[in-house]
């Protein structure tokens, strides 16, 4: 993934190891509140490190990258048929599956509104599910999926992902500086997301 490639090329530079847990946004934040020692917690939305902040976890919340949504296997009219079954991420757990839904109930695809769901745990499974041929179709993140049809962002609340601070160091300083370069930015760019402002 993105955050994968972005900390392979800061590894390299700064020689500082850097590990990765990945999961539905809802999992990780309630891994946080159940004590679980991250030092930085990347969000797919806004609104979990905001809960996070609010329940006296974490410093600070920042801006990183807009996700964006493509459907994968079809362009866009073909949400209007039940026909195909589709794969989007489980919309109780991650931000991408809200986001999905919110375009499915869009009167357009109301004559699709009968197909069948398969639900990710998160956005990686559902692609993976799309690409496995478990489903026809996919509402997946544009990072995961470039090649799919883009999804115009005022069809769904906006993807703003959050990064949460949960301790300071002098590491985490440095790291932070290079999240905000233009090195970082324009990696952001090409892999689908757009940046913040």
């Amino acid at each position: 993934g993105t955050l994968e490639h972005i900390n392979q090329r800061y590894q390299a530079q700064s020689g500082q190891e850097i590990r990765l847990s990945s999961a539905s946004t809802g999992v990780l934040a309630s891994q946080l509140q159940h004590g679980a020692p991250f030092d930085l917690f990347f969000s797919a939305d806004l609104a979990a490190p905001q809960q996070l902040l609010d329940a006296g976890i974490g410093q600070s919340a920042t801006c990183y990258a807009h996700g964006q949504l493509a459907l994968v296997g079809g362009g866009l009219e073909a949400l209007k048929d039940p026909q195909p079954t589709l794969a989007i991420a489980n919309p109780v757990t991650a931000p991408y599956g809200r986001a999905a839904e919110e375009v499915l109930a869009r009167t357009e695809f109301s004559a699709g509104r009968t197909r069948q769901l398969v639900r990710g745990t998160n956005v990686l499974q559902a692609y993976q599910f799309w690409r496995a041929g478990a489903a026809d179709l996919a509402l997946v993140a544009r990072s995961l999926a470039p090649e799919g049809s883009p999804v115009p962002p005022s069809w769904h609340q906006p993807l703003q992902q959050d990064l949460l601070v949960l301790r300071q160091s002098a590491s985490i300083s440095a790291y932070l500086q290079w999240l905000r370069s233009d090195t970082v930015r324009q990696m952001i760019i090409e892999a689908g997301y757009q940046p913040c402002p």
